[in-house]
């Protein structure tokens, strides 16, 4: 049986203060052997019920609260070099820069700074903007990995990293941006496969993946900003390659993920990339196939008060931890989904969730307060130990997503109020 939110504060201070002292572990080596101690012990497991925080009803932090502390984050996690870490680690501090993350963290900052008009915000898109530009090969691709780990060009990196420049371009006007992010989309069609994959060098672990739709998006985005076809029609390639690895279950086959799970971040990177491109391209067989997902999804979500961290085929034998990243883009599938066919089931699982993520985003404690965990709890299998970037990302987007959804309610209901009068 859930146990009541009221609960929350006690709980939520325990699992802050633990890992407060996490976080002081290499500056006090010998505080190591208590702290395993403490994460294993019977009381912290009772924090770490998922489905106590799942709630009908009850707003236990406002959203703009939340969100506020998520870009906070972000902003500390600029290194100097203008990138963003990739995360802070319990154990180890900060990370090195993140191209990848960098890249599509920009439209979050802009996003974030047209709502609220904070100057921090657009500043630091614009350095990341610049230190990204630094990084971009010759022939238009960027690299992979974390900054200084390689050199060879990367296909995902490359379309992440556009999806900054393409936003950036069209914020600040800046002809050397549009220039990059052209050269970048050059390259991508450049690499792609005859069916619309990628594969080869340039892919992760050299082969094809369906949650490379993310590039897709990317590449429809540039399409309709730079009015070139040649974009849009790498876009679809790739789209009607990913949906022919959709199940009439809602499963999604190719993620092709060797040594590692099926993460939910993954699974919903093909939910979202192929829905955005379904939503730029106006393509609503797409839509349907992802709406089928989503779907299966939400069933699960509402039945069993939570989503595993990762799924085998069908979604069966869910593994027991919960992948925070992808909770996160699943609120933003079923707040896209909500915007596209108007079904407030979607709207309703995507509040629910969002009111579950904001009651683990902490709210002190040093590299720790603001963060998005990479798992739930912090020790499992995605991530762990470590507050993401790109957690903070998703969450922020599904929150400010959210803030839309129900302005645009608001505003039906009262022109609905005035036709009536």
């Amino acid at each position: 049986m859930a146990t009541s939110n009221s609960n929350f504060p006690s709980r939520g201070n325990a699992i802050f203060r633990t890992l407060s002292e996490a976080a002081g572990v290499l500056r006090a080596p010998q505080r190591l052997f208590p702290l395993i101690y403490r994460l294993a012990s019977d009381e912290l497991h009772r924090c770490f019920e998922f489905r106590d925080l799942y709630s009908y009803t009850k707003t236990v932090r406002e959203s703009d609260t939340v969100l506020n502390a998520l870009m906070a984050w972000i902003l500390s996690a600029q290194r100097p070099d203008g990138g963003i870490a990739a995360y802070y680690s319990l154990l180890t501090g900060w990370s090195a820069s993140y191209p990848e993350v960098t890249g599509y963290l920009v439209p979050t900052l802009y996003d974030f700074s047209g709502r609220t008009c904070d100057p921090r915000a657009a500043s630091t898109a614009g350095r990341a903007t610049d230190w990204l530009l630094s990084l971009q090969m010759p022939d238009g691709s960027f690299p992979g990995g974390l900054h200084g780990t390689e050199s060879r060009p990367s296909v995902f990196n490359t379309g992440q990293i556009l999806q900054g420049l393409v936003r950036a371009a069209a914020e600040t006007e800046h002809a050397k941006v549009q220039q990059a992010a052209i050269a970048a989309g050059e390259w991508l069609v450049s690499v792609q496969s005859e069916d619309g994959s990628w594969s080869g060098e340039a892919a992760y672990q050299n082969a094809a993946h369906s949650y490379y739709s993310m590039v897709a998006w990317s590449l429809s985005e540039l399409a309709a900003q730079s009015g070139d076809r040649r974009f849009a029609l790498a876009a679809e390639k790739n789209l009607d390659w990913v949906l022919s690895y959709f199940r009439a279950s809602g499963w999604v086959e190719g993620i092709s993920l060797r040594g590692h799970p099926n993460y939910l971040h993954f699974i919903a990177y093909v939910l979202q990339g192929a829905l955005e491109t379904a939503i730029r391209l106006k393509r609503n067989d797409a839509i349907e196939k992802v709406d089928r997902s989503a779907w299966a999804l939400l069933r699960k979500f509402e039945t069993n008060k939570n989503l595993c961290g990762a799924y085998e085929t069908n979604f069966k034998n869910g593994h027991q931890f919960t992948c925070l990243t992808g909770n996160a883009q699943m609120s933003c599938v079923w707040l896209r989904l909500f915007e596209a066919a108007g079904d407030l089931r979607y709207l309703n699982a995507a509040l629910k969730m969002n009111e579950l993520l904001k009651q683990l985003v902490p709210a002190s404690g040093r590299g720790v307060a603001g963060g998005v965990a990479g798992s739930y709890p912090i020790w499992g299998r995605y991530q762990p130990l470590r507050y993401i970037s790109w957690g903070c990302k998703f969450f922020a987007d599904a929150l400010m997503l959210e803030d839309r959804m129900k302005r645009s309610l608001d505003r039906t209901a009262s022109e609905e109020l005035a036709c009536a009068s």
